[in-house]
């Protein structure tokens, strides 16, 4: 499972023990991960098994992208995460598990 957590763009990237300092909003599987690359939503430069960060702008753009696909179930998932981001004015950090 790949975890979001809410993070402030100009917070500094916390190391994974230090991960229950933020709020977490929720998890993609790797087969939904994959199917969002694969639709052309998440750029493959985000690997799934690698700690990533999406800074608000990024957020605002994937936000502007699932909006083409309506009630798309792999976009469903991602589109609970990023609007708990966007209602926070923040980006988001995953780490995988």
């Amino acid at each position: 499972m790949l975890d979001f957590y809410l993070i402030s763009d100009s917070a500094v990237k916390p190391k994974p023990d230090k991960l229950h300092s933020l709020d977490y909003v929720g998890g993609l599987e790797s087969d939904i991960y994959d199917r969002l690359i694969k639709k052309g939503i998440i750029d493959s430069r985000f690997d799934y098994y690698s700690n990533f960060r999406w800074g608000n702008q990024l957020v605002r753009h994937l936000d502007s992208k699932i909006k083409e696909f309506g009630s798309d179930s792999d976009v469903s998932v991602l589109k609970r995460i990023i609007e708990i981001a966007l209602s926070s004015g923040t980006g988001l950090i995953a780490y995988g598990d």
